[in-house]
């Protein structure tokens, strides 16, 4: 009898650890390339990350990364969905260039987007 009741109770114990499933966040990868007007990637510049169209025609920015050597920046585990982004950078007048542009994660994806004037 001991034993019936230890295998019932091994049995549920493994039905109930096999039933739990963890629960993974669905989530993709935005990587931003900035280029100047001559397609020079933009080193050391700040790109504003937004979160809706809302939040972008609001200056309500989410994150902001600093472009690396290749003028790229990576916006990791971001939530499926379109999101905008912008930076600025002087050109070779002396004049700063607001460029700006948009693009759609997708779950488990990462998504490239080249901005420029």
């Amino acid at each position: 009898m001991k034993k019936v009741l230890f295998y019932s109770l091994l049995f549920f114990a493994l039905i109930s650890i096999a039933g739990c499933q963890k629960s993974i966040d669905s989530t993709g990868d935005l990587v931003i390339n900035a280029r100047d007007g001559v397609g020079a990637s933009l080193v050391g510049t700040t790109v504003y990350l937004y979160d809706n169209q809302y939040d972008y025609d609001n200056f309500l920015y989410s994150e902001t990364q600093i472009t690396n050597n290749s003028g790229q920046v990576r916006f990791e585990y971001l939530t499926p969905g379109v999101y905008y982004f912008e930076c600025d950078f002087e050109n070779n007048y002396g004049e700063i260039v607001t460029i700006s542009g948009s693009g759609a994660v997708f779950d488990g994806n990462e998504t490239t987007v080249t901005i420029m004037p």
